[in-house]
């Protein structure tokens, strides 16, 4: 694992997604076969294998202070391209302190916080967490532990993840279930839904099926998986039919489940 301490321009960025996403590190040891954010090396001129290299942005929390004084008010959202829980959070500690500046601003009230992450250290936050009265959201896209220790190598396994919603709701924080992504043949549905029906809500995400996705996760699932190869690229080749399929299914397991799903993305 290649491991950098940088310095940054900016901690605080604004975003398309939301109004403002946090980011402390660039690159992420969880390596998801499925991950999106792998676009950040090519921007970056980065040329180390994905889930190989982190870079820690050291001075990202001495610059929101500066940058929470100065920025018109808006949500924040963290992370968008990396998980600010991914294990050398353990040693490094920049989300705590970045969630330190949020909760210590005078301009608190003005940035609402999101915590998106497939990772049980993020358990050791809540109390911040629960000072912000942020949201917190964690991934999940199978129960199985032998699947997801394949397809996300170093993310907690999915009944931690489990687990940490659990803990964090009954904390008296708001809590939401991303499930994502929804991959043909290894999501089950009906048995996330049953598992994490306590969350206030629900995201579902289907699979992106970019190329340089697809690139990167069908060899993992032509060695992992061989059974299911003829299924994945019938959903890439067709993926609108697998959303009408999966739309379809959700609405059904939300009635069932008392589960409000807030939003299905399809890419």
């Amino acid at each position: 694992m290649e491991i950098k301490e940088i310095q940054v321009k900016s901690c605080l960025n604004e975003s398309k997604i939301t109004d403002y996403v946090i980011n402390p590190y660039t690159g992420c040891q969880h390596g998801c076969a499925y991950c999106y954010a792998t676009f950040i090396k090519r921007f970056q001129h980065i040329d180390s294998e994905w889930g190989k290299f982190v870079y820690v942005k050291k001075n990202c929390p001495k610059l929101l202070e500066k940058e929470l004084a100065s920025s018109n008010p808006g949500n924040i959202w963290l992370s968008s391209v990396t998980d600010c829980y991914m294990p050398l959070e353990e040693k490094y500690g920049l989300t705590r302190k970045i969630l330190e500046i949020l909760n210590n601003s005078p301009r608190k009230k003005d940035f609402p916080v999101e915590v998106l992450t497939k990772s049980s250290l993020v358990k050791r936050d809540f109390d911040l967490i629960k000072l912000l009265d942020a949201e917190l959201g964690i991934s999940i896209n199978t129960l199985d532990e032998k699947v997801s220790r394949i397809l996300e190598p170093l993310a907690s396994s999915p009944l931690e993840r489990v687990r940490a919603l659990k803990e964090a709701k009954e904390k008296g924080i708001q809590v939401y279930a991303f499930i994502s992504p929804v991959m043909p043949e290894i999501t089950d549905l009906e048995e996330i839904f049953r598992a994490l029906s306590f969350c206030d809500y629900a995201y579902i995400e289907l699979l992106n099926t970019r190329k340089y996705i697809v690139d990167r996760l069908m060899p993992v699932i032509e060695r992992e998986f061989p059974k299911l190869v003829a299924s994945f690229r019938g959903y890439i080749a067709n993926p609108a039919e697998f959303y009408l399929k999966t739309e379809s299914e959700a609405k059904a397991l939300e009635k069932k489940y008392g589960l409000k799903v807030k939003k299905i993305i399809f890419h």
